[in-house]
């Protein structure tokens, strides 16, 4: 048994049985995740568009973490590039 989990190349056959391991897997889940039935609490109305409310307080310390550890901070805003881990 510990040999077969040992660390071994993968073959052409091998690659297709995880494929198709993985996309049953992932079927399944959907299926599952359709069957579902809950209201979402965040959105407001029928159309999928939340209400605006007031905005929660946060705390000064998160902020400053958060702004301290953003690379790009433009006035109150932290500027993020979207897609950029997908290089």
């Amino acid at each position: 048994m510990a040999n077969e989990m040992a660390w071994h190349k993968v073959s052409e056959s091998e690659k297709e049985e995880i494929k198709k391991d993985a996309k049953k897997l992932l079927d399944d889940f959907s299926k599952k995740l359709k069957e579902i039935k809950t209201k979402e609490g965040h959105l407001e109305n029928g159309n999928g568009i939340r209400e605006e409310t007031n905005p929660w307080e946060n705390d000064e310390e998160f902020r400053e973490l958060m702004f301290g550890n953003a690379p790009y901070i433009e006035g109150d805003l932290v500027k993020a590039e979207v897609g950029g881990w997908k290089k």
